[in-house]
């Protein structure tokens, strides 16, 4: 092969290489946050969350609605308002699982349970065991934090970034006027309307709902 062919192998196989190097990155990156992570039910966050000495936070969720949002969709009141939409069995119709239920009606594992931890926490198979969320190196918990998001958790804690748009979208995602349990009347909308001040004053623990990391 003289020069001047080696030189045209040269031109062509060094783009050729950067080529596949970019691809293989972007399979790499795209790849890993494509994982399937897979909700795991109340009972695995209750192993450690019902302990007094992390601040019980399934105890708190036991005291709230969203506990009892699956059994609401047997009541009365659920049926009247699910024959308006020609909805037979409401604790089997997605239209209202999506919001009444963690996953939204599509895991069968978390179908009745309510509005549990992975409905805002995202599915746990991959953060739920204590070395994938917690870090006692680090006093802060950041580290743990960003170790539960990779893999797999929803991160809307706050604690690192600003993820209060994030709470936003997810809470809203139910909470909105557009419902077909949201009260008919205006008045009555606006006084349980879900805004970004209310979402803001949830987290800090200013309302009802104080939802405690750790005592």
């Amino acid at each position: 092969m003289n020069q001047v062919q080696q030189m045209k192998s040269r031109t062509i196989i060094i783009p050729l290489i950067l080529i596949i190097t970019v691809f293989v990155s972007i399979f790499h990156i795209f790849g890993n946050n494509q994982k399937q992570f897979e909700y795991i039910g109340m009972k695995k966050c209750e192993v450690c969350h019902r302990e007094e000495a992390i601040g019980n936070q399934c105890v708190v969720w036991d005291s709230v609605g969203h506990a009892r949002a699956y059994n609401i969709l047997g009541t009365k009141q659920a049926l009247d308002i699910a024959e308006k939409i020609s909805v037979k069995e409401p604790q089997n119709d997605l239209k209202c699982l999506k919001c009444h239920t963690t996953g939204g009606g599509r895991a069968e594992i978390t179908k009745t349970e309510g509005v549990g931890c992975e409905a805002c926490h995202g599915p746990g198979s991959g953060y739920y065991e204590l070395g994938n969320h917690v870090d006692y190196s680090d006093p802060t918990r950041v580290l743990g934090y960003m170790r539960a998001i990779k893999n797999g958790m929803t991160p809307i804690l706050g604690i690192v970034g600003k993820h209060l748009r994030s709470r936003e979208k997810l809470c809203t995602g139910c909470h909105k006027d557009e419902r077909p349990c949201a009260p008919p009347d205006k008045k009555s909308r606006l006084k349980i309307k879900m805004t970004i001040q209310v979402i803001d004053k949830l987290q800090r623990g200013e309302i009802r709902l104080k939802h405690p990391l750790r005592r």
